[in-house]
C-alpha cells in the first residue's frame, strides 16, 4: 500500500514540517521486516539516490517490508533512532541494512547499533538479534574498518544482490548456515567472520553489465533534502576522464550510460509532482544525448539543474538550460591551480577552458560561481598553492568584466579540500600530506586572496579530513579506534593508537605492498593503477576511458 507518509516526530522533526510523496507503508504481519539505515541525518540520507533506490527495490518485494532509519538530529540527542514509518527500534527488525556512502559515517553506524542495544561485534550476536548487513560505495572501496561489526557485506550494485540475498535468507535454518550459504552462493557477499585466518580469498564486487532496462531516480520526494523537492535522475554511472584521485572514475569503469528514453520517461513520471529535475552523475555532459534530454525536460516545463559540469564540456546549450531554470550558482572544479598539477592528477582541462566557462556562466545570468580545489596532492609544491591564488584572480577578472555588463556582481566561493588517498585509485599508495604543510598551503591561499572583494574561502576541517583518511585506508584494526572514539572522542582514540594511525595515514606505501582492500575485485587491474601512479610523477596525461569500445585499452579485468 503506497501513500503519502508523515515521518514520526521522534525522528527529530514534527509531522507538520515534512510531507513525503512516494513513501511506502506496509502491514508487517507475516513479512520480513527490514530496516534500511542511512547513518546520518534524514536530510543527508534522503539526498542519496542510492539509498532511495534500495528502499524502492526492497519494498517492491512482496515478502519484505522496508522502513527507513536515520541518525536523530543533533539537538534531539541522546535518543535511540527509530524508523520513520512505524517508529520501531532497530532491535525490532529481522534485518538491518546499512547504506553507507561516506567513510565518516562509520562511527554513526557503531553509535546506532550501540544505542539500539545490539552487540557491536558480530561474534557476540545470536539468533535473537537482527542480521546486520552493509553495502554502499564506501563498503566496496574498503569495508575493513567496519568489518568486525558486520555479519555480512553485500558489495556492489543493489540490483544484482537483493533478490539473491532474500532467496537464501528465507531458506536458511540458522544464522551460521545462512552466512555460509550467502558467501558461497552470491558473488559480492563478504562474511568477515569466515576469514579470520590469513588465507587468500577474493570477493567480486557486483555491477550491472548494462543500464538498458533500468532507471535510477527519486523514490520519495521531500522538501527536507539538499535538493529541495527536486526529482533526481541518474544519467550515467562512472566517469570516463580518469582523474587519478577520484574513485568514481575507476570503480565504475567502464562508465555505463542510461538510454535517453529511460531518462525522459523518468521526467514524464515526475510531472505533476514537482517542477524541478536534477540530473545526477559524475560526468553529466558526457551523456551523448544530453542536449536532447534537456530539451525534453524544458518542453515538459521543468527547471533543470546538474550535479556537476566540467569546464571543458560547458556548452552554450547547457548554460542556457541552467539560466532558463533560474539557477544562480554554478560549480567548476579545477581541482588544481597550475597546468602542471592538473597533468599530475590527469584533470584534462586547460586554464582557458576554466576562464571561458566562468565568463559564459556570468554572461548567462548565473552570477555566483563555486570553485573546488584540493591541497596536499601527491607531487604538489608550495608553488601550486600560489597557482590557485593566481588562477582565482584570473577567474575573478573574467567574472568581474562579465558582471559589469549585467550590472550585478555575484560571489566567487572557493572550497579548499585536503587530498585524501582513496582505494582503487592510482593515488591509493600515497600518504596524506602532513598537517603543517596543509596548514601552510591553506594560509597561502587565504593570504593571497584576503584583499579580493566578493571572494569567499571555505577550508575543509583538517580534523575531519584526518579521520576520513584513517577510515578510507585502514584495516580491521581501525574498528578498535572507532569503538574508542565513540566513548572517548576522536583525539583520545587516535592518541591511544598513534603508531597505527600514523602508519595508515602518513606512511607512503610501496607499489608491491599488500593493501587492506586487495581481496576485492573491482574489475580494474592493480597493475594499471600502478602505471598511472608512475605517470603522475612524470606529469604525463592519460587518455580518457573510451566508454563504448572496451577493446582499446583492456584496463578492466
Amino acid at each position: 500500500m503506497k501513500k503519502r507518509c508523515k515521518p514520526a516526530s521522534k525522528d527529530g522533526f514534527s509531522k507538520k514540517e515534512n510531507i513525503e510523496q512516494g513513501a511506502i507503508l506496509k502491514h508487517t504481519k507475516g513479512l520480513i521486516k527490514a530496516a534500511l539505515v542511512y547513518p546520518n541525518t534524514y536530510s543527508a540520507g534522503m539526498s542519496s539516490l542510492g539509498f532511495q533506490t534500495v528502499y524502492r527495490l526492497l519494498n517492491q518485494m512482496d515478502r519484505v517490508t522496508c522502513e527507513r532509519v536515520f541518525l536523530p538530529d543533533q539537538e534531539k540527542r541522546p535518543q535511540e533512532a527509530v524508523s520513520i514509518e512505524s517508529a520501531l527500534s532497530l532491535s525490532q527488525f529481522d534485518i538491518i541494512f546499512f547504506s553507507i556512502s561516506f567513510e565518516n559515517d562509520f562511527i554513526h553506524l557503531v553509535q546506532l547499533l550501540k544505542e539500539a542495544g545490539i552487540p557491536l561485534r558480530s561474534p557476540d550476536r545470536n539468533h535473537l538479534h537482527p542480521l546486520v548487513v552493509a553495502g554502499g560505495v564506501a563498503c566496496f572501496l574498503n569495508p575493513e574498518p567496519i568489518a568486525p561489526f558486520m555479519d555480512i557485506f553485500l558489495l556492489g550494485e543493489a540490483e544484482c544482490l537483493i533478490e539473491p540475498f532474500f532467496s537464501i535468507f528465507e531458506k536458511s535454518a540458522d544464522r551460521a548456515s545462512l552466512l555460509h550459504a550467502l558467501e558461497q552462493t552470491i558473488p559480492g557477499a563478504y562474511v568477515p567472520n569466515l576469514h579470520t585466518e590469513k588465507k587468500p580469498f577474493r570477493i567480486q564486487v557486483q555491477y550491472l553489465k548494462s543500464l538498458a532496462k533500468i532507471s535510477t531516480f527519486t523514490s520519495i520526494l521531500t522538501s527536507r533534502t539538499a535538493f529541495k523537492d527536486a526529482f533526481l535522475i541518474e544519467t550515467l554511472k562512472g566517469c570516463p576522464h580518469g582523474c587519478r584521485f577520484c574513485s568514481a572514475g575507476f570503480i565504475y569503469r567502464p562508465p555505463r550510460i542510461y538510454p535517453a528514453g529511460n531518462i525522459m520517461a523518468c521526467m514524464d513520471s515526475a510531472s505533476g509532482k514537482t517542477d524541478r529535475i536534477g540530473l545526477v552523475s559524475s560526468a553529466i555532459a558526457d551523456h551523448p544525448d544530453i542536449e536532447e534530454i534537456c530539451t525534453h525536460g524544458k518542453r515538459q516545463g521543468f527547471k533543470l539543474s546538474f550535479s556537476s559540469l566540467r569546464a571543458d564540456k560547458l556548452s552554450e546549450g547547457l548554460i542556457q538550460v541552467l539560466s532558463s531554470s533560474g539557477v544562480k550558482t554554478a560549480t567548476i572544479a579545477p581541482e588544481a591551480g597550475s597546468e602542471r598539477m592538473r597533468a599530475v592528477i590527469n584533470k584534462k582541462i586547460k586554464e582557458g577552458d576554466i576562464l571561458f566557462a566562468a565568463k559564459k556562466l556570468v554572461e548567462a545570468g548565473i552570477i555566483n560561481i563555486k570553485l573546488y580545489f584540493m591541497i596536499g596532492l601527491p607531487f604538489e609544491e608550495d608553488a601550486d598553492a600560489h597557482a590557485i591564488v593566481d588562477l582565482t584572480k584570473k577567474i575573478k577578472l573574467e567574472f568581474l568584466n562579465a558582471s559589469k555588463k549585467k550590472h550585478k556582481i555575484g560571489t566567487l566561493t572557493l572550497s579548499i579540500n585536503q587530498f585524501i588517498p582513496k582505494p582503487f585509485t592510482p593515488f591509493q599508495w600515497s600518504p596524506m600530506e602532513k598537517e603543517s604543510v596543509l596548514k601552510k598551503r591553506a594560509d597561502i591561499i587565504k593570504e593571497g586572496l584576503k584583499k579580493i572583494p566578493n571572494v569567499k574561502i571555505n577550508v575543509e576541517s583538517l580534523r575531519k579530513a584526518k579521520i576520513h583518511a584513517l577510515l578510507s585506508l585502514g584495516d580491521q584494526k581501525a574498528a578498535d579506534i572507532l569503538e574508542d572514539a565513540l566513548i572517548k572522542g576522536w583525539p583520545a582514540a587516535i592518541k591511544g593508537k598513534k603508531e597505527y594511525y600514523d602508519a595508515v595515514v602518513y606512511r607512503e606505501k610501496a607499489l608491491e605492498a599488500p593493501l587492506p582492500w586487495d581481496f576485492l575485485d573491482n574489475r580494474v587491474r592493480k597493475e594499471f593503477l600502478a602505471k598511472e601512479f608512475i605517470k603522475a610523477g612524470k606529469e604525463k596525461i592519460s587518455a580518457s576511458c573510451p566508454m563504448i569500445d572496451c577493446t582499446v585499452c583492456r584496463t578492466c579485468i
